[in-house]
Parts: structure tokens; sequence; C-alpha cells
């Protein structure tokens, strides 16, 4: 009834004893019976209770959807099926070394005095997701995972500095998230591995290539991280290409291959490795990025145009800091000599265009014209237009 790669079913040993023989429900230890009770009213009671009838030791089975993994390996939801089977082991006080690889037979008939006597309770196909939200509010001893405790810096610099290294993390990922349009959203069905590809199916024979290639190229990426390899494009788009041929084998439903070009591959290729670097193994397909920026992060963040900025303006003036405002211009004398750079190559384009129709016409092109011609804003050619204008070089 069960196996590590493909389960139907959710099992609970239960070695709580009872003092009361016999091998009915009441016969168990009162806190179990006490939680099965709980469990019923819920709707969620087991499918099928065994029980000693020497001892009043249990096992409780749960029918469930069935979940799958590939030989070796294990999926969303088996992992699942391994959470519900922790809350419920806390839950019955059940046995957490029981290797779920061998349990009793329900339909099992025999004269053995030992023999479990079953009760089969219903015949119902549980979600294993609406299993795990009741158990956990049964569960008030349940220990949850503990909070994130919050990094400790040296010195507010280090906070900024780490808010910021942030911010610019997911900006990033941002612009990469705007690369690629965002995939449809897929109506529910079963998925499953297939060579090695867990395919994602929008009805039962049409598969979604596109969101079936893209998951697994991000997982094959996760893994090459994992192992220290780099994440070169050429590896991210052979394990997209790898899924999507084996999607459109399986699931093409009379569809004819349609591949993405090569420049579209390449932009997953990067949007992927914004994904990895971030740690996201399940991003969302809403085009909105979230930032797990804490509420310390943005106050780090607020100080620069305060405090911090105040601290940073007394640097520049401080003789005491000169290596930083050395090394605080150069960025900033660089960028200032490529604006002017562009400005004079704006302010001659503008000056070419205007001389030119004025020798062919007698006129001076408009600003939207000159706007239209340059591409600049309003603000942009005005500006250059005024300053063309006081050194004498438009016509009158």
């Amino acid at each position: 009834m069960t196996h590590p790669q493909r389960s139907a079913v959710l099992i609970i040993d239960i070695d709580k004893p009872s003092h009361t023989p016999g091998g009915t429900v009441e016969a168990l230890h009162p806190e179990t019976h006490a939680a099965l009770t709980a469990l019923h009213q819920r709707e969620l009671s087991p499918a099928w209770i065994g029980i000693n009838p020497l001892n009043g030791k249990a096992q409780v089975l749960w029918m469930i959807d069935p979940v799958y993994a590939a030989k070796g390996h294990t999926s969303p939801n088996t992992r699942l099926l391994n959470v519900a089977t922790t809350e419920l082991n806390t839950l019955l006080g059940g046995d957490r070394a029981f290797a779920h690889q061998f349990s009793r037979w329900p339909l099992h008939r025999s004269n053995d005095p030992t023999a479990y006597h079953w009760h089969c309770q219903h015949s119902q196909i549980i979600r294993l997701a609406d299993l795990i939200h009741e158990v956990r509010t049964m569960n008030p001893q349940n220990p949850r995972r503990q909070a994130r405790k919050p990094e400790q810096y040296a010195s507010g610099r280090d906070r900024i500095n780490a808010a910021q290294a942030a911010r610019k993390s997911a900006q990033t990922l941002r612009e990469l998230e705007a690369e690629l349009p965002t995939t449809a959203e897929l109506a529910p069905a079963a998925s499953g591995m297939i060579d090695g590809v867990r395919i994602i199916w929008i009805n039962q024979h049409r598969a979604a290539r596109d969101e079936t290639a893209f998951r697994h190229a991000l997982a094959t990426a996760h893994r090459l991280r994992a192992q220290g390899q780099p994440l070169k494009d050429a590896k991210i788009i052979d394990a997209y290409e790898r899924a999507y041929n084996v999607a459109q084998a399986v699931g093409a439903d009379y569809r004819e291959p349609a591949i993405p070009p090569m420049r579209d591959r390449l932009t997953m290729a990067r949007r992927v490795r914004g994904y990895v670097i971030q740690g996201i193994t399940n991003p969302n397909t809403s085009g909105k990025t979230r930032s797990n920026q804490t509420s310390s992060g943005r106050k780090a963040l607020a100080t620069m145009g305060r405090r911090g900025g105040q601290q940073a303006a007394k640097r520049w003036h401080d003789p005491a800091h000169k290596d930083y405002q050395e090394a605080a211009r150069k960025p900033l004398e660089e960028a200032n000599r490529r604006r002017k750079a562009e400005g004079s190559n704006s302010r001659a384009r503008i000056l070419s265009l205007i001389s030119q129709q004025y020798a062919e016409t007698g006129t001076v092109p408009t600003r939207p014209e000159l706007m239209e011609e340059t591409g600049l804003s309003r603000a942009t050619v005005t500006r250059h237009m005024s300053a063309l204008r006081r050194a004498g070089l438009l016509p009158e």
C-alpha cells in the first residue's frame, strides 16, 4: 500500500497502548480517541482504523490523491505528504520511526487473536493541503518554524549597504522578469515525471510546453548552483529545449513545435539566473516580484535621505575622508563626462536640423518636429535651443 515513488494512502502508526482491550474504536488510548473524534468533526477522519485487540495500539489510514516522484527523487507532492505525516504524528502521538514502506492490510481476515480489527469509516479521498491546514490548527503545541533572527551588523553603514544590495537585487529581478512575457494561468491538472521531466498538463492530452520547459530549466539551474557549477547559458537552454521536446512528444495534441527563437531563449536563461541568484524555486506567474525586505531594511534605506545623507554630506568636506571623496568623485566625474558628451551631441543634432531646414525652406522647425526627429523630450529640446540662441547660432 505504500511505495517510495508513489502512494495513494497516508498511514500513521500509533504506539500508544490502551488499558481497554477488545479491538474497538472505543478501546483506543483516550488521547488518540479524542484527536480522531476532533478530526471526524472536521470531516477529515481516516478512512480506516485498525486496532490491536490486545493492547489498543493502532494504525490509521487516509486515502489521498496519489503522489508520485521519479526513482531516487522527491517531488513537491511527496514532500507535502511528508509534511502531513509529520503533523499527524504530532497530533496523534504516532511513531515517527515508522518507515512508511510496509503497513497492515485493512481487508485482511484471520482468526488470529492478535490480528488487527479494522473499522471502515468512509471512502472519501482527502486533499493533503486541507488535512495539513486543519491539523495545524489542532496542534497548539506543535513547534513552528522559528522566525529568522534579524542579522546583526557591525555598524549602521553595514546595515545600509546590505539594504541597498537587497534593493538592487530585487530591481535586477524585476528587470529580468519584465524581459519575458508572463505565462497564462494554467488550468488545474495533474503532473508527472516523464524521462526526468515533470510535465505540466493543461488537460488530459495537452501539455503546457513552455511552462514545463521553463520549470525544468529553473530546476536544472538550481542543481548546477548547488553543485558549484557555473550557470552557463548553454546548459540552461539545453535543459529548456530537452523539456520542451519531451512535452511536445507526449502532449502536443496535434500542435506543431513552436519553440521560441534563440534570442528569447537567451533572455529566458538570464531570467532563470536571476531567480537562482535570489534563491527562488517557485516564481509566481503574475509578473510581480516581491522583495523580502524587512522593516529594519526599509528604515535603513530611509536614513539615506536623513541621517545617513547628512553624514555623507559631512564626509565630502572633511579633509580626514580624502580617500572617500576621491573614490566617490571618480564615478561621478565619469558620468558627468558621458552626460556632457551626450548633451553636446544632442545640441549639435538640433543645430544641424535647424540649419538644414532653414537653408532649404527659410523656416525653423518647431519644437514638436525637433522632438520627433531627435527622440528627445520637450524640456531637453527647449534647453538646447535656449543655449543655441544665447550663443547666437540660431537664425533670427
